[in-house]
């Protein structure tokens, strides 16, 4: 049996930013499953005016360092295909998507920890933000 080709770099960055946008809401959903016959009730929650500045300030910066890498990114030159640009570029966009998520995944722990939909502000601008960082459109030109 011959051995057949890799997927293209193009589709394989397609198949890692789908995975990643729905792991963040399996994520959510198992966590809420879960957390719905765990968590403590609101008002035996301490204040959490630290939690919201520190999860503001985590967010802002890893999605300023992604905004900053994706806008890094070379456009793709005339005589270059889409498998090309993404061979040279499936690493730093990895990281992007990696920069955008981990606030994202932060805000839905906060949240099922404290069923405190303030938290969830960073879940729902992460998700944005995947969305727009999307392969199509970090490889157009």
């Amino acid at each position: 049996m011959p051995a057949s080709a890799p997927p293209s770099p193009a589709i394989s960055a397609r198949i890692i930013h789908a995975a990643l946008i729905l792991g963040v809401i399996i994520f959510y959903a198992a966590a809420w499953f879960i957390g719905t016959k765990t968590s403590l009730p609101v008002s035996a929650m301490p204040d959490r005016r630290i939690l919201y500045v520190g999860l503001f300030l985590v967010s802002a910066v890893l999605f300023a360092a992604a905004g900053y890498t994706a806008g890094r990114l070379t456009p793709p030159s005339s005589g270059t295909t889409q498998d090309e640009w993404w061979r040279i570029n499936l690493g730093r966009s990895i990281v992007v998507w990696a920069l955008v998520e981990a606030p994202t995944v932060l805000g839905t722990a906060a949240y099922l920890l404290t069923h405190d939909f303030r938290t969830l502000i960073a879940t729902l601008a992460g998700l944005l933000l995947l969305v727009n960082y999307r392969p199509g459109r970090l490889s157009e030109a």
